[in-house]
């Protein structure tokens, strides 16, 4: 009897340190992701490219002025979110 329990015993900790592993891989992928995700948002040419779409799209519409600071309020949002984070 004691054969078995020692043994299954010793299969429980392998699969707890298997569930740590890889709930450790998790957390770090995660965090590498976001870090990523804020790197590139807060690329010049990144920030450029939103402003140019929002300042295309502002040109192209019928009330210009509006979509105009509608695009700049973005803009300004996502700098000031990418200085925050």
């Amino acid at each position: 009897m004691n054969v078995f329990l020692k043994s299954t015993m010793k299969d429980i900790a392998q699969k707890e340190h298997n569930y740590f592993s890889q709930k450790h891989h998790a957390d770090v992928a995660l965090i590498q992701a976001k870090r990523q995700c804020r790197l590139i948002m807060g690329k010049p040419e990144v920030l450029l490219g939103i402003a140019m779409a929002g300042a295309y799209k502002g040109a192209a519409d019928s009330q210009p002025k509006a979509r105009q600071n509608q695009a700049l309020m973005a803009l300004a949002r996502t700098a000031l979110f990418s200085l925050f984070q």
